[in-house]
């Protein structure tokens, strides 16, 4: 299953998601993997081997909702396994931006990205993240 949230070509993606439930059920947080791909202008990554508790993913849900709706400013998602991490600054027209840091090949490489949004997109991003 993926979640992707694409604006002018730029993109970030939630791919090959697996939620491991008996991990969940005896409280080991890295009950979830996946593997992170950014587009940013010409510049691509892919971080693979994430992982992330469920539970802390459906807070993250929750909190983009509220960024989309004006109650938060920000958001950050970064996973556990390898600190990979995006974060969200809302403005008060609605633009978004959407920066991290994501690694592949265990830190040998890095990608800083940026790229701009608004609210309009992050809906069907939400759905398919309520859907991993």
């Amino acid at each position: 299953m993926d979640a992707k949230l694409e604006y002018c070509g730029n993109y970030i993606k939630i791919r090959d998601f697996h939620h491991y439930i008996d991990d969940e059920k005896t409280g080991n947080p890295y009950n979830c993997s996946f593997d992170i791909m950014v587009k940013s202008g010409v510049f691509t990554g892919i971080a693979d081997g994430c992982e992330y508790d469920y539970k802390e993913l459906q807070k993250f849900i929750v909190a983009l909702e509220d960024l989309i709706s004006f109650k938060r400013k920000d958001v950050t998602f970064c996973e556990i396994g390898y600190g990979n991490a995006i974060e969200f600054k809302c403005d008060r027209t609605g633009h978004i931006e959407v920066s991290g840091e994501i690694q592949g090949d265990a830190g040998s490489h890095i990608l800083k990205f940026e790229f701009m949004t608004d609210q309009t997109v992050f809906p069907q991003f939400i759905n398919e993240l309520k859907s991993l």
